[in-house]
């Protein structure tokens, strides 16, 4: 994976201090720029979008990280226009967790949330840690807006945004001209944009999209351009007119913003970050799966949202702005939590992010076209389940290499990524120093907040019993 990691305690020998609170992110910055950094960052959030549901391959020597069936021409336009990732994930396999994580910087198993039915419980976060909060407590001149998805305890404004619609629910319109709100909210944000360009003020947007989780809903032209579509070999799961056509909706919408980007004349001062909640959410009119190993719509990788295999934690990853080269790609792991110190490096607060925060600025990375390794706290990536579902429980991606311990049979699976993206070859026996390293660093790290293999098996059980009682 990446080299010359610093550790924590090689971070804080380094001669940076940190406090807690909002506190953690206001200060002098010694070793900062001399003059503020005002560039603007909008986030575009897709929801229950998997890691080949673009029109371009995530990984431009592998086909089936893109798809033939969908058409995504703004995205690819997109990806084309900056740096893609190939190996980027969702800090969870399930909306709720993946949204405090990018609002925090932190993993949840961190956070101590696991899906959405832990909206509205304590976690291990405090209002003042926030993204947004830090960014204005260092850069007060920004203004901050969430439009769209929120599915977060905490109300938008007391993580630091100053303009929100606060939604919570997976939305669906009434209006036949707009079935999933991705051309309302699209307004609202060229609105915002269009506000403080005039006003000569810097911000910060996250567009959190409904599209594409269920219900679906799309256009009805669109939907009749797929209905005589057909998908070939590489694609053959990816055949449902509706999804498709939904996909292909949000793409347009996306498409608008980055007009109005171009528009406002703001394009050389903006950086725009894009990916997803999740994997795709697991459909029959998906398809059936090739075999018990679970390939959905997701194939050539297993299984779907919910689960921490590749299917449901494996999302696009693109981001465009000043100084980033265009046309490039990067095979790097990375993930949600990594936006947080990407933004807190692009306005110069990298020295700001609070000590807690576990992801890893990219900005250095992708301005130097992926010469640059990322430098993380951890060298690897760490995934736990957020659904009482089976099968599999935590996993570590490191480098390469996947493990995965299901704690209800005790099982361990290895998996080489590169070569096995279908998670298909188990390695754990073939290579058990590799897999006894992993697993090491994988359990400790859950022990650091905590979490020992029978908590996780224990709270597993619970939520699963509590789910079947509520499905009575």
């Amino acid at each position: 994976m990446n080299r010359g990691i610093m550790n924590r305690r090689d971070f804080l020998r380094a001669g940076v201090a940190f406090s807690v609170g909002a506190m953690a992110c206001r200060g002098l910055d010694a070793a900062g720029p001399k003059a503020p950094a005002k560039p603007n960052i909008i986030l575009i959030l897709a929801d229950d979008q998997g890691w080949n549901a673009l029109s371009v391959p995530a990984d431009p020597k592998v086909p089936g990280s893109g798809s033939t069936y969908y058409q995504t021409p703004r995205l690819a336009k997109f990806a084309g226009e900056g740096m893609r990732f190939s190996q980027a994930y969702s800090p969870a396999p399930t909306c709720s967790p993946t949204r405090y994580s990018i609002q925090f910087g932190r993993s949840p198993a961190s956070l101590k949330i696991w899906g959405a039915d832990s909206i509205g419980k304590k976690i291990d976060a405090k209002a003042g840690d926030s993204l947004a909060n830090c960014l204005k407590s260092l850069r007060p001149e920004y203004s901050c807006a969430h439009l769209g998805k929120w599915h977060v305890a905490f109300k938008p404004n007391e993580l630091g945004y100053d303009v929100h619609t606060g939604g919570d629910a997976n939305l669906q319109s009434k209006d036949p001209k707009d079935p999933k709100f991705i051309f309302s909210l699209t307004e609202k944000a060229n609105a915002f944009m269009a506000k403080q360009v005039k006003a000569k003020r810097p911000f910060f947007l996250q567009i959190s999209h409904y599209a594409d989780h269920l219900r679906y809903a799309a256009l009805g032209e669109t939907i009749k351009k797929y209905k005589t579509k057909r998908a070939d070999k590489a694609t053959k799961y990816q055949h449902n007119p509706l999804w498709a056509a939904m996909n292909e909706n949000l793409d347009t919408g996306i498409g608008m913003v980055l007009d109005k980007i171009d528009e406002l004349g703001i394009r050389d001062n903006t950086y725009v970050i894009y990916t997803a909640d999740n994997g795709y959410e697991a459909k029959k009119d998906f398809g059936k799966p090739v075999d018990k190993r679970g390939y959905y719509k997701a194939y050539p990788q297993r299984s779907h949202k919910y689960h921490v295999s590749e299917g449901g934690i494996r999302v696009p990853f693109i981001v465009r702005g000043p100084g980033i080269p265009v046309n490039t790609h990067s095979p790097t792991p990375v993930v949600g939590t990594d936006v947080f110190p990407t933004v807190m490096d692009i306005i110069g607060g990298r020295s700001k992010t609070p000590e807690k925060v576990e992801g890893a600025s990219l900005l250095a990375h992708l301005k130097s076209g992926a010469k640059i390794p990322v430098d993380r706290k951890d060298p690897f990536l760490v995934f736990k389940y957020s659904k009482p579902r089976l099968p599999h429980d935590i996993a570590i991606v490191q480098g390469d290499y996947k493990l995965i311990k299901d704690v209800d049979t005790g099982e361990v699976f290895l998996f080489n990524l590169k070569k096995d993206i279908g998670e298909s070859n188990n390695l754990a026996e073939e290579t058990p120093e590799l897999a006894t390293r992993m697993y090491k660093d994988m359990t400790a790290y859950f022990k650091r907040f905590g979490w020992s293999e029978s908590r996780i098996a224990d709270v597993k059980r619970k939520r699963r019993k509590d789910g079947k009682k509520a499905q009575k």
